[in-house]
């Protein structure tokens, strides 16, 4: 049987275990793309977070990789807040070449909602491990819910979420990727779960309304440049199905090849905060045509990396995932 995603099923590594790599993000190198996420398994003890990462050379088998952080609440959190913390929505971006670390982990920070940092981890390998260098605002603003671009220059910038701004900054790392060196774009839209990509000459984002672990309508709006101006937002898919329940954590460019369009892979999360362990991934080429994006109902599907070709498997093809 060929190999396949099926969106919202249970997904299991090349070992047969449940893939733990929720809120996450895919960042490609050489042969591998790697799947950073968090990792909610139930033996973690509640006093320690981790991160997982998963490797694989088709984005449809993933090997396990291990865990390339794991930590306890930094001190100056404890003294400060208490012990409730959080250590969400994982990126890894690539330093330039001669950095003194090649690879850069952010993370969203937090203790009580009320630190709203960026975490900056740094590792000489892409599995790590990462160890955390420092925790901060970026540009001075409040920063919760995280993603990463890297524009087809190779540029490195960060999606962060300011909720005092009602919006959400898009903003340019340093070559070395541990600073965040200036603001390239203000989107005023109160949305989390932000995500940037680029496609048929356009910068298309998307974001999550705030209703928490609830699932909402995820919208997109598109711009020539990524300093905008942002057209209005539309809806991804059609309102009353709240994104097929995921919220929005990545968009994941494949390019095309022999004459075919890029795909653009919608990356979600299915969250069950009940039993965050069990929370699924929502991962579906999405529908990009005339400048416009449209996340279809999730069908299982399967894509070649080489060429950036997908194949729907429809329900009328007898598939019954």
């Amino acid at each position: 049987m060929a190999q396949r995603v099926v969106p919202g099923a249970v997904w299991r590594d090349t070992s047969g275990k449940v893939i733990q790599a929720h809120g996450g993000g895919v960042t490609p190198e050489g042969a591998y793309w790697y799947w950073f996420g968090e990792d909610r398994s139930q033996d973690l003890p509640k006093e320690r977070r981790a991160v997982h990462v998963y490797r694989s050379r088709d984005l449809m088998t993933w090997e396990d990789r291990g865990r390339a952080l794991e930590m306890g609440e930094p001190a100056e959190y404890v003294a400060q807040y208490g012990t409730d913390w959080q250590l969400e929505r994982p990126k890894v971006f690539v330093a330039a070449p001669g950095s003194k670390h090649r690879y850069v982990m952010y993370v969203h920070l937090d203790a009580a909602y009320k630190a709203a940092e960026v975490g900056v981890a740094v590792a000489d390998r892409m599995e790590g491990p990462y160890t955390l260098v420092k925790h901060f605002r970026p540009l001075g603003e409040e920063s919760r819910d995280i993603g990463q671009f890297v524009d087809d220059d190779g540029t490195n910038y960060l999606i962060f979420e300011a909720r005092p701004t009602k919006g959400f900054f898009i903003a340019k790392l340093s070559a070395d990727a541990l600073e965040v060196v200036e603001k390239t774009a203000f989107v005023p839209a109160p949305l989390e779960g932000g995500a940037v990509v680029r496609t048929g000459g356009l910068y298309f984002c998307i974001g999550s309304h705030m209703t928490g672990w609830k699932p909402n309508p995820d919208v997109y709006a598109t711009a020539k440049s990524l300093a905008g101006p942002w057209s209005t937002f539309q809806n991804l898919a059609p309102p009353e199905m709240n994104t097929y329940g995921g919220q929005s954590a990545e968009l994941l460019k494949v390019a095309g090849r022999d004459g075919r369009p890029d795909a653009v892979i919608f990356i979600g999360d299915i969250w069950k905060p009940q039993a965050l362990w069990d929370s699924r991934y929502l991962w579906m080429p999405l529908q990009v045509r005339n400048g416009a994006m449209m996340l279809p109902k999730p069908e299982p599907w399967s894509i070649d990396v080489n060429t950036g070709a997908v194949k729907i498997f429809h329900t009328a093809e007898g598939v019954t995932e």
